[in-house]
């Protein structure tokens, strides 16, 4: 089944088996997009645990943890409740000793690819909460790459909040939604900035691409205001989540019909 798989090509990969938890799926009956994301996250931590790069180990030596600043999802097919799909996941890139790349193929049963991610990563001192260069020890890893062929492509287009804002949600970060680093955790942004979309909307539709840009971190009790309008299509939205009329992140989705 991982054989094509592009990824496979470098030692740095893994491949893990996931089966689609009860609590992953949504009224329509399909993962949804934020527990799509968790999974991508654990199958993230557990190849950089391999790799000796996880966020707790860079805590430990250098006080510093990885942030997700971009990432882009596109999707053909959604798995269902119990269905066992594979993360094949490793690093794909770093550039200017600030950013590293690392993408994501999930497989299904049959051996289709059925959704694919590219992601890039900061770095950010815990205490400071500022950006910090990548160690040498993890920019080494470099060499061990993926030929650039096999890696997906990389979104550097910027991602702009909705021209006019026409549904719009508040919340309020708890203690439940923080990770490690102490900041909402990635997942609870799209998850956020889709609730304005409302239930029959996004009971009746199902996200075809997700591509989410972070801007700065949200912190316990914070006041949060999730906004969305329409973009360039049909059934296509701009996205944001702000604090105070402060942009934290944006995120653009396109969306089609449960088949």
């Amino acid at each position: 089944m991982f054989l094509n798989n592009p990824l496979t090509q470098s030692p740095l990969h893994d491949t893990i088996i996931f089966q689609v938890p009860a609590f992953a799926v949504g009224p329509h009956g399909y993962l949804s997009l934020p527990h799509l994301i968790r999974i991508l996250q654990e199958a993230a931590m557990q190849n950089s645990v391999r790799l000796k790069i996880s966020s707790p180990e860079m805590i430990e030596a250098y006080g510093c943890s990885w942030v997700v600043r971009r990432q882009r999802v596109e999707i053909s097919r959604w798995p269902v409740l119990g269905e066992e799909i594979v993360v094949t996941t490793a690093p794909s890139g770093f550039a200017r000793k600030l950013q590293t790349f690392r993408d994501f193929h999930l497989v299904d049963e049959t051996g289709q690819t059925i959704i694919t991610a590219a992601t890039q990563w900061l770095m950010m001192d815990i205490s400071s909460r500022r950006l910090k260069t990548i160690p040498p020890a993890v920019t080494a890893l470099e060499a061990d790459l993926a030929p650039a062929t096999a890696h997906l492509k990389r979104p550097d287009n910027k991602i702009p909040a909705p021209a006019q804002s026409h549904l719009s949600t508040k919340s309020r970060v708890t203690f439940s939604q923080l990770d490690f680093n102490d900041h909402l955790t990635n997942p609870v942004f799209p998850e956020l900035m889709l609730e304005p979309l409302g239930h029959d909307f996004l009971r009746q539709h199902l996200p075809s691409s997700a591509d989410i840009m972070f801007h700065k971190e949200a912190r316990y009790g914070d006041t949060l205001e999730a906004v969305a309008g329409f973009s360039d299509g049909p059934l296509r939205y701009d996205h944001a989540l702000l604090r105070d009329g402060e942009t934290l992140a944006t995120m653009h989705t396109s969306w089609k019909k449960p088949a």
